[in-house]
């Protein structure tokens, strides 16, 4: 091959590994936000690098702690429904570094003193990414509130009554049926 296709092929498979690269960032934090709101370890410890600092406001630590505080989280009795949308997601991408920002709403159905409630927390995860024996974790991690609010639910939605598929914060959500959405199953490339 000439100088020029050596030098097409060199970028083009550049380009190739930043959008892979790009994805795989996304779909960790798709995993980080599933895992949060079905309370599932095994999808919330691969998302930390082990020498992760994370500072989630009301608990600062390392991975150990924040990985403690999520299961805590997620043990709540009150909290009985629980879902992450996640927006915005800004990759400042740097080979085997990234400095990542999503945005994100969490809801949350709560059922405290004999009433329900919603929560709603909307804020920033800033994280820096690195990328290790080819997978992408969180190595540094502050997130950042925007705003939340606490009501009390009047009335549920009548179209969602008991016959409705819930979901749950647990390894019997639906979800784990589907096969593709198995804790520990690699999706192919």
């Amino acid at each position: 091959m000439n100088d020029t296709l050596n030098a097409q092929l060199a970028a083009l498979t550049a380009e190739v590994t930043r959008l892979r690269d790009h994805e795989e960032i996304r779909q960790a934090m798709y995993a980080y936000a599933r895992g949060v709101d079905r309370g599932d370890a095994d999808l919330l410890e691969p998302a930390f690098h082990d020498e992760c600092e994370a500072d989630h406001g009301h608990v600062r630590g390392d991975k150990a702690t924040a990985l403690a505080a999520l299961a805590k989280s997620a043990a709540n009795p009150a909290v009985t429904g629980s879902v992450h949308h996640l927006g915005n997601i800004l990759i400042d991408y740097h080979g085997d570094t990234a400095d990542v920002e999503t945005y994100f709403m969490a809801s949350q159905r709560r059922e405290e003193d004999g009433k329900l409630w919603t929560r709603m927390r909307v804020g920033r995860y800033l994280d820096h990414f690195v990328k290790e024996d080819g997978r992408w974790s969180v190595k540094r991690r502050q997130v950042i509130d925007d705003w939340s609010r606490l009501d009390e639910l009047v009335q549920p939605a009548k179209e969602v009554g008991p016959d409705n598929n819930h979901g749950t914060r647990d390894r019997s959500d639906p979800s784990y049926k589907v096969e593709g959405f198995v804790a520990g199953r690699k999706s192919q490339r």
